[in-house]
């Protein structure tokens, strides 16, 4: 597993009309308050810094496009109408600030590692500091076509690498336990596993029937909702909203913004690997064909799932070296 995570390669940077693909950043956070933190990342970023009577600021920046910082909007509107402006300074104990970036090039990450670096360095803080925090690094990755196949292959990858990626990754304890990253059901992965669909119709289906919720790692709902609106309206068991976009809602990783070490690096490197599953059409087809027999094993003599994942993937580095 480990050139999977660590490759920095992108094998479909360009999307289907030869465009690069862009990728917005969501980051939540504790210990800083909005206005301490968007100072910060116009003083990295560059660009002009703004505020609206929301308490939303909004930096415009040359490389990140236009980045808004907020207390979830929601949240604060909710507590100060039941409680006043003063309980809304309690809540940033639990509620994480958010960095919501635009989409940009990936060639730009290493502006927002220093933004991350700058918030570190004044106290920001992570998923690890408390039992209910929770904190995530969303990507929104742009598609890189609109095709039935290619949807498939990129959520098939998901769901049968999830498991390693949830075991190399250390998912917090505080975002296993709350209901913002479930992982898939089994019976989800063997279903998208077992064949390609023949219409995009019939990908929905078989997502919605199964994961009717955003609160999974990697949430099409948004691909869905902008590709096919009528087939998503009133499927969602949640109450949530879907905001229509062509790119993969990707939320399974932590927030680990107060480790010396860590960096927006891993997280977009978690998803890479996703990518470079569905490019690797016989390690794709290997995957497949070994979830297909280890679901037709008892229970009790399968043994877990990321282990032969992890196996299979570092087959070919051992082959290799030998």
């Amino acid at each position: 597993m480990t050139d999977f995570m660590n490759t920095p390669d992108w094998p479909t940077a360009r999307g289907a009309d030869g465009q690069p693909r862009r990728l917005g950043v969501e980051l939540e956070f504790g210990g800083l308050t909005e206005d301490a933190a968007a100072h910060i990342i116009q003083s990295v970023a560059g660009g002009t810094l703004g505020e609206n009577a929301h308490n939303v600021w909004r930096i415009d920046t040359p490389d990140l496009g236009r980045c808004e910082v907020y207390l979830d909007t929601r949240f604060r509107e909710d507590v100060a109408r039941a409680a006043g402006e003063g309980a809304v300074d309690l809540a940033r104990l639990v509620v994480p600030v958010e960095l919501v970036t635009a989409p940009f090039e990936p060639a730009h990450l290493p502006v927002l590692n220093a933004v991350v670096d700058a918030l570190r360095g004044a106290g920001a803080t992570g998923s690890r500091q408390g039992w209910l925090l929770g904190f995530g690094v969303h990507l929104n990755v742009e598609i890189a076509e609109a095709t039935p196949g290619h949807l498939w292959r990129i959520v098939t990858a998901y769901a049968l690498l999830e498991a390693e990626l949830r075991r190399s990754s250390g998912i917090d304890l505080s975002r296993r336990v709350l209901p913002f990253v479930q992982p898939y059901p089994d019976v989800l992965i063997d279903d998208l596993a077992d064949s390609e669909p023949d219409s995009l119709s019939a990908l929905i289906e078989t997502y919605l029937r199964h994961a009717p919720t955003r609160n999974h790692g990697l949430d099409l709902l948004p691909i869905f909702a902008h590709l096919a609106p009528d087939a998503v309206a009133g499927r969602l068991t949640d109450g949530t909203e879907t905001k229509p976009r062509p790119a993969y809602h990707f939320r399974m990783p932590d927030c680990r913004i107060d480790e010396a070490g860590w960096s927006i690096f891993e997280p977009w490197s978690m998803w890479l690997a996703v990518e470079r599953l569905a490019a690797s059409p016989e390690l794709f087809e290997r995957l497949r064909k070994d979830r297909a027999e280890w679901s037709g094993q008892p229970a009790l003599q399968r043994g877990r799932w990321s282990t032969r994942v992890r196996r299979l993937l570092d087959a070919p580095a051992t082959e290799d070296a030998r």
